[in-house]
């Protein structure tokens, strides 16, 4: 079974290619999808399907090879249930249209067991409506996410308010310099004094006559007082001290809120039925019917 096929998505090639690898986005978009699990590079599910001729449980894998960012890659589907087996490898292309992206795929699928017995025409035809389906599904939720991740990009980056300069310091006064006393003067000569160190060291009469008097007299002047001198003041400006730029605030990434919106296998059974109508009877016998139908009435209505 050979299936090909293009469609125009409105997003930018990464917010497709990146939707196209979301196990959770893949998840809603097939019909009938439980689980769908990306386990050591392969997407792992369970897959219960009810529509047209095709139904049952399935359980598959799906390989991804010779990926080239953001350009194409290949894709391996091997499902296995009750109904029987489908293989199939498909080659996926992405391609930028202004700012829309083109998806250009090419499958070649085998079935086999017991859903190869209701007839290839069959199932071209609801493989094709599956596939319609999915791909609208695949749409919405692409532009839901891109919108939710720009809305939070958006208050992410949010301009921070000016940083506030700090007010000057105040003028500080210098402490006052201390006062330095003049070094004491050096003890006079013994020449200086009224009695020598022989008159001293004698026990005469005269020196055991000297009373304090005396002695007071012939003792050194004492030191001049100090005063110190007045210090003024001086008010001096305060230097600025140069500070170092404020870091930007570090931001903790934004969680993005988004729900996928399944699709329902109701509306992918209602596409399968008008595929294989479709398919069945093409437009030309659907026009024939359609006059011979008319002409009947006509008839039925004017005959006597």
């Amino acid at each position: 079974m050979k299936l090909e096929g293009d469609y125009l998505f409105e997003a930018t090639v990464p917010e497709v290619w990146s939707a196209l690898f979301d196990p959770v986005i893949l998840a809603a978009v097939m019909p009938g999808c439980e689980k769908l699990e990306l386990v050591d590079g392969q997407y792992v599910g369970d897959i219960k399907v009810k529509v047209g001729p095709i139904q049952g449980n399935f359980t598959g894998k799906v390989d991804l090879k010779d990926k080239v960012e953001p350009d194409s890659y290949t894709m391996i589907v091997d499902g296995r249930g009750a109904p029987g087996f489908v293989k199939a490898t498909a080659h996926v292309q992405l391609a930028a249209e202004g700012e829309s992206t083109r998806v250009h795929y090419d499958a070649d699928a085998q079935v086999g067991g017991k859903i190869a017995s209701v007839g290839q025409r069959l199932l071209e035809a609801s493989a094709r409506a599956i596939v319609a389906q999915s791909l609208e599904g695949l749409q919405t939720n692409i532009k839901l996410r891109a919108a939710a991740h720009r809305e939070a990009a958006a208050r992410q980056v949010a301009p921070a308010p000016p940083p506030v300069a700090p007010p000057p310091e105040p003028a500080v006064a210098s402490p006052p310099e201390p006062a330095v006393a003049p070094p004491a003067p050096a003890p006079p000569a013994s020449s200086e004094i009224g009695f020598g160190e022989e008159t001293v060291k004698t026990s005469s009469p005269a020196y055991m006559a000297m009373d304090e008097a005396t002695v007071r007299s012939a003792s050194p002047p004492a030191p001049a007082p100090v005063v110190a001198k007045p210090v003024v003041a001086v008010a001096t400006a305060a230097t600025p001290v140069p500070t170092k730029p404020a870091a930007p605030p570090v931001t903790a990434p934004i969680a993005v809120p988004f729900t996928p919106v399944k699709v329902k296998q109701s509306a992918v059974a209602n596409a399968v039925a008008k595929e294989v109508a479709s398919s069945l009877f093409p437009r030309s016998v659907l026009v024939a019917i359609i006059l011979i139908e008319a002409v009947v009435i006509v008839w039925l209505l004017v005959r006597p």
